[in-house]
């Protein structure tokens, strides 16, 4: 397997998997057209190109084929790394793709103090994060296009 950054190429294949990523994990508790808008929104060409340009976006490959995908970003000093999306294909899922995803994201930033995310509350991949040493830090509820829901604020601390 192969970890490398995105290209605009490759924008239709990480659109793919998170439909399909979005229906398996999300499907029991955000509605179908929610999830259509999300997607729809965040994976849109213009917000791709600005992820492009705020973002630190990579891609796992195996065979020429991308299962996975992880965006970061991090403050000035890059001390403080957040995990903006992080998706294995369900074909992929448990072979340690995200793992590694998560590893080669943090491994370009210099000297990075820890790494947060926010997942929804309900979501079963949230042990995943657990098993590699995030710690839920508080729950919020909120609205996610007119739907109600809890957001999970997890933090790795890494030195």
């Amino acid at each position: 397997m192969l970890i490398r950054e995105m290209i605009m190429a490759d924008i239709e294949s990480v659109r793919a998997i998170a439909v399909q990523t979005w229906k398996d994990t999300y499907s029991t508790f955000i509605p179908e057209d929610i999830q259509v808008k999300v997607v729809r929104g965040a994976y849109s060409l213009e917000a791709m190109e600005n992820r492009f340009k705020s973002s630190l976006t990579l891609v796992a490959e195996n065979k020429k084929e991308i299962i996975g995908y992880a965006f970061f970003s991090g403050d000035n000093l890059g001390k403080e790394v957040f995990l903006e999306s992080l998706y294995v294909h369900p074909d992929h899922q448990g072979k340690n793709v995200g793992k590694q995803l998560l590893h080669a994201g943090l491994s370009r930033f210099e000297d990075p103090s820890s790494i947060s995310l926010t997942v929804y509350k309900g979501n079963p991949n949230l042990t995943f994060y657990e098993r590699v040493g995030f710690k839920v830090i508080k729950e919020n509820k909120g609205d996610f296009y007119g739907h109600p829901m809890v957001f999970t604020l997890m933090t790795k601390i890494l030195n």
